[in-house]
């Protein structure tokens, strides 16, 4: 949210609501702007691959959007956390604030992290403006013909505080983006002043305490490294992505620099690359950069980029032209020759194909 491509959602998430603007009605499911698409999924604001399988889970920014699977092979969908389809076991020893399971109905799920956890099984986090702001806990179970989730519990945000990303280490500390803190504004993060920060959450620990060193123009994506000693947030306003030290946040390590976008969700590629996506600032149609909400809310282009984590170095992977019936681009992921992309304002997934 999440944004050169997410602020109309996020800004207002980061005062402490979430008022969803009326839902256009749906148009064509032909491909279109060199995208294919996979329709009925309100919302698909970030999506994460289950590593080695065909599988991929897409958020759902909307009311009771849910949580949903990809068959990216077949190129299917079905819910998985959703009216009809939600199952729950709360697990009071691991999440013992969580005041009980998210109601499928309400659920607005937004950044997701997949963690590997026991032999066919991961652990998602997604987090959650809808009914109370939290990161939202799922156990996800591969050993079936499809994967299976279940809700095991939570961690509620602290008070006036909406989290836009989350991501996991493998001892289950959480780090969550905050992209608008209550004392700044929406014009603040265009303005490129700080407005967000990073939260931490340890298992055992009572709630999530903001890392002093990590304040930025709107906060936006987040991943760890592999390795568990780094963490890297990106400031959409300001279209950088930044290295932290896990050890010593308090001053960043490496930063890398985009030009013609402001990137949006950040993950890793199965060749140990940071992948991110947004929206192309200068849409001549558009008027130029995004200035206002009606300048987010305007068709724009799309740009998904890897970048080395080691050195920041940035390459473009794929672009394409404004879409009317896809916009909003919010996070890119790679699954063998093909380029998925989701949307914090589309009613569908999109790919193409990155053979030349």
């Amino acid at each position: 949210m999440k944004h050169t491509a997410f602020f109309l959602a996020l800004a207002c998430l980061a005062v402490g609501s979430f008022a969803m603007r009326a839902q256009t009605p749906p148009t064509s499911c032909a491909p279109s702007g060199g995208l294919t698409f996979v329709c009925g999924v309100q919302n698909a604001e970030d999506l994460v691959v289950v590593p080695n399988t065909r599988w991929m889970l897409a958020s759902g920014m909307a009311p009771g959007s849910g949580l949903h699977l990809v068959d990216t092979r077949a190129k299917r969908l079905t819910n998985l956390y959703a009216v009809g389809s939600a199952n729950a076991r709360a697990d009071r020893t691991r999440f013992p604030n969580c005041p009980g399971p998210l109601d499928p109905k309400v659920a607005v799920l937004h950044g997701l992290s997949l963690r590997a956890a026991a032999a066919g099984r991961h652990i998602l986090y997604a987090t959650n403006h809808g009914g109370r702001e939290s990161i939202e806990v799922f156990e996800l179970d591969t050993t079936g013909a499809a994967p299976t989730a279940s809700w095991v519990g939570c961690v509620p945000l602290p008070n006036g505080l909406a989290a836009n990303s989350v991501a996991a280490f493998t001892d289950g500390t959480l780090v969550a983006t905050v992209l608008i803190t209550p004392d700044k504004t929406f014009e603040d993060a265009f303005a490129g002043r700080i407005t967000g920060v990073v939260l931490m959450w340890a298992p055992g620990s009572p709630a999530f305490r903001p890392i002093p060193g990590t304040e930025m123009s709107a906060n936006n994506g987040i991943e760890t490294s592999p390795d568990d000693r780094e963490f890297y947030v990106v400031s959409t306003t300001t279209k950088r992505v930044v290295a932290f030290s896990r050890a010593n946040p308090g001053k960043p390590l490496r930063t890398a620099q985009l030009e013609e976008f402001g990137p949006d969700n950040v993950r890793w590629t199965s060749d140990g690359r940071l992948i991110t996506a947004g929206m192309i600032d200068n849409e001549p149609s558009c008027g130029g950069a995004p200035k206002t909400e009606a300048g987010i809310r305007c068709p724009r282009g799309y740009i998904a980029a890897t970048i080395d984590p080691k050195t920041m170095a940035v390459t473009e992977l794929a672009r394409g032209p404004s879409t009317p019936s896809f916009t909003g681009t919010a996070i890119a992921m790679r699954v063998g020759d093909e380029l998925w992309l989701g949307s914090f304002n589309a009613d569908r997934l999109a790919y193409r194909s990155l053979k030349p």
